[in-house]
């Protein structure tokens, strides 16, 4: 969103950050409850405490009970997560990793449960997702 202002007679833009766009039906807490669950199974598969890897989600969809999430990994300062420490930090460094996670979480019993996750994926790991987990296709596009 861009706002005009002007300061001494002349126009001045100011360029606001929004917060990524997430799924509208999701309350805030859950949110965060899903980007928290993400986070701490793709720290868990990176053999990483669950406090050293944060998400920044750029994209939530949801559709009835089923959310999909992309986020960008980052490390505990806000910066790009590099995988160092990690058995997939030499990968990282060659370039075949992403600094992206993806996710499909299902709302079962009131409770959301991760379906299936990539971490690092450089192509549409999630192409095969809607067919194998029978999740709604609108989820993806």
């Amino acid at each position: 969103m861009k706002l005009l202002f002007t300061l001494l007679g002349l126009p001045l833009v100011l360029t606001v950050v929004m917060p990524a766009a997430a799924a509208p039906d999701l309350s805030l807490a859950e949110q965060r409850t899903l980007t928290q669950t993400v986070a701490q199974a793709a720290a868990a598969q990176l053999k990483l405490s669950h406090e050293a890897l944060r998400l920044a989600p750029d994209h939530t969809r949801r559709s009835g009970d089923w959310v999909f999430l992309k986020a960008d990994m980052r490390n505990l300062a806000g910066q790009p997560f590099n995988f160092a420490g990690t058995d997939l930090y030499q990968a990282a460094q060659a370039g075949i990793l992403s600094n992206r996670c993806v996710a499909l979480l299902h709302l079962e019993n009131g409770v959301w449960k991760l379906v299936d996750m990539a971490v690092g994926p450089t192509d549409v790991a999630w192409e095969n997702w809607p067919a194998k987990h029978k999740a709604p296709a609108e989820l993806f596009k």
